[in-house]
């Protein structure tokens, strides 16, 4: 059979759906639904049943999608074979991140892996928390780079780093000095908030039943770096842990303060990688580079922590 229907075949089945696989593949629905067809009309039997607004195999379609899969898995292996023999690696690593780490993981782990592998190419995607459970679950990256607060299938732990969630703001804010806060000492102030605050909603919502308090937003935005500027500037303070804001805690540009709500207190950043693609030189490449950008991150907050505690 042609590689092309192989995939196709392949992501119907992983998706349920003709129109979702044909998203992921970037080509028409029509040609997916036509191959297909083909495909059936000459086995002389159907390989999937239309149900709904999707599709489910038979009992035929099952052979055939382990054959696809099991042969799209000896081409990939072969071309790795190839192109470790040839020494020169090629390929595009698909990598889904938090915003954090775009502002300093990634782009290390991309320069580094640039100088070894200049014909590697990367696509990356800044996903909100909201969007990544339909990335991980169509098992489209490559490389993921998520909290990890939920099992993904499918997908490896090469490297996390445990990060506490505080409070960032200007270091002449009224509650820079400060060792900890709650929520309702932050809720005083203005609040710069990312359009999706994963699990600090329901924190703080737990929290505010209580004490009756609540953020006053004087931004929300799906940007980090205008989060950080408004933060800078002293307009109003914003939730995140020091992974993106490192250089600037550094140089005492901003200040974090851990928040003490229990489940707050303990958020794992982690490294994971697609199962069935780690072997492939493009992302081996890259995943070596961000685990040394895990170790070196690592470091850095520790320097950090240990510095707080001794002011």
């Amino acid at each position: 059979m042609h590689a092309s229907v192989l995939r196709y075949i392949d992501q119907v089945a992983r998706l349920g759906s003709i129109r979702r696989a044909a998203s992921v593949l970037n080509v028409a629905s029509s040609a997916v639904n036509r191959q297909i067809l083909k495909l059936e009309a000459d086995m002389g039997t159907p390989l999937f049943e239309r149900v709904g607004n999707g599709v489910r195999p038979t009992a035929a379609g099952d052979y055939v999608i382990r054959h696809a899969r099991e042969t799209l898995a000896r081409w990939q292996t072969i071309q790795t074979e190839i192109t470790e023999l040839s020494g020169d690696v090629h390929g595009e690593v698909r990598i889904v991140s938090i915003p954090a780490p775009i502002v300093r993981i990634l782009p290390r782990a991309i320069e580094a892996t640039s100088r070894l592998h200049p014909h590697i190419t990367f696509r990356v995607i800044d996903a909100a928390p909201a969007d990544h459970a339909e990335e991980m679950r169509a098992r489209r990256p490559d490389v993921a780079i998520l909290f990890i607060d939920r099992r993904h299938s499918g997908y490896d732990v090469a490297a996390r780093i445990r990060l506490r969630l505080g409070a960032i703001m200007h270091p002449g804010h009224p509650l820079a000095t400060r060792k900890e806060l709650t929520l309702t000492e932050c809720a005083a102030y203005p609040v710069a908030m990312l359009s999706d605050p994963w699990l600090l909603n329901a924190a703080a919502e737990a929290e505010f039943i209580h004490s009756g308090a609540q953020f006053r937003s004087v931004l929300l935005t799906n940007s980090l770096p205008m989060t950080k500027e408004v933060m800078r500037a002293g307009i109003g303070l914003g939730f995140f842990t020091p992974a993106g804001f490192v250089e600037e805690l550094k140089a005492g540009e901003l200040v974090h303060v851990p928040l003490v709500e229990q489940e707050l207190q303990q958020s794992e950043i982690g490294l994971l990688i697609h199962r069935e693609r780690q072997s492939w030189p493009a992302v081996r490449a890259v995943t070596s580079s961000l685990i040394e950008e895990f170790a070196s991150l690592e470091k850095d907050v520790t320097a950090l922590e240990m510095a707080k505690r001794r002011t």
